[in-house]
C-alpha cells in the first residue's frame, strides 16, 4: 500500500460523529484560504456509494440520578473531489447531503426514529430546509511521523453557513486508482455553528458532537 504523504502547506477532511471519550474540543477559528492543486495533480471523485459522515451526540438531565442518553447515526456525501501529485494530497472538497442524516440507533422503532430525525432535521438543530448542504474544503495538510495517524488535515467546515476552520488528524492512503481517508473521532463544539438549543424539560443537550470521516475516492479517467 503506498501511503500518501502530505505537504506541508495544504490539508483535507471529512466526517463521523461520536460522543463522549477524553478527547479535547477541536478549536474552530477563522475560514482560511482554500488549498489549491497544481497543474500536474490527478483527481479522485469522491465515491458516494460508500462514504460517509457518522454522528453520535449526547443529552444529560438537571435529574442527576438518571444517566446519560445519546444518539449515533449516519449522513452521507452528496459530491467530492481530493487531487494528489506524486502521492501528495494537495487540495479537495466535500459536500456533505443534511438531508440524508438520520439516528441508526433507532432503525428498529420507526415511530421514534421518525420524531427523533424530525427534530435533528429542524430549525432547533441542522436546519435542513435552509442549509441543505455542508460543506469541507482543505486548507493545509501536514505529515505525521508519530502516532497512529499519517496527516493532520486542516479546513474550513461551512456547517449550517457558518464557516469555520478546524484541525484533525487522519490516516490518509494511496492504493491504485483509489485514495481513503479516515479521519481520528474529533470533537466540534455545536455552538460553534450556530446550533443552540439547550433542550427540553429537564434534559441538556451536550455541546460536543464527536466527527470522524471515512471517504472513498477513485481516480478520474
Amino acid at each position: 500500500m503506498k501511503k500518501v504523504f502530505l505537504g506541508l502547506s495544504l490539508m483535507g477532511m471529512v466526517f463521523f460523529v461520536s460522543c463522549g471519550g477524553n478527547k479535547d474540543t477541536v478549536e474552530a477559528t477563522e475560514a482560511q484560504d482554500a488549498a489549491t492543486a497544481s497543474a500536474e495533480s490527478e483527481s479522485y471523485a469522491v465515491n458516494t456509494a460508500v462514504s460517509s459522515v457518522a454522528w453520535k451526540a449526547g443529552k444529560i438531565f438537571q435529574d442527576t440520578s438518571k444517566p446519560e442518553e445519546g444518539h449515533y447515526g449516519a449522513v452521507k456525501l452528496k459530491s467530492g473531489e481530493v487531487t494528489v501529485k506524486g502521492g501528495v494530497l494537495e487540495a479537495g472538497k466535500f459536500i456533505v447531503d443534511q438531508t440524508s442524516f438520520e439516528s441508526a440507533d433507532l432503525n428498529d422503532d420507526p415511530d421514534t426514529k421518525a420524531k427523533l430525525d424530525g427534530h435533528l432535521k429542524s430549525e432547533d438543530f441542522l436546519h435542513v430546509e435552509k442549509f441543505p448542504e455542508a460543506t469541507f474544503e482543505i486548507t493545509a495538510v501536514n505529515a505525521l511521523t508519530e502516532g497512529d495517524y499519517n496527516t493532520e488535515i486542516s479546513g474550513n467546515l461551512d456547517f449550517r453557513g457558518t464557516p469555520k476552520n478546524i484541525t484533525f488528524k487522519a490516516n490518509v492512503n494511496q492504493e491504485g486508482d483509489k485514495v481513503t481517508i479516515k479521519s481520528e473521532e474529533f470533537k466540534i463544539n455545536r455552538q460553534d455553528f450556530g446550533i443552540v438549543y439547550k433542550g427540553g424539560g429537564d434534559s441538556i443537550i451536550k455541546d460536543d458532537v464527536m466527527l470522524q470521516v471515512d471517504v472513498t475516492a477513485d481516480k478520474n479517467q
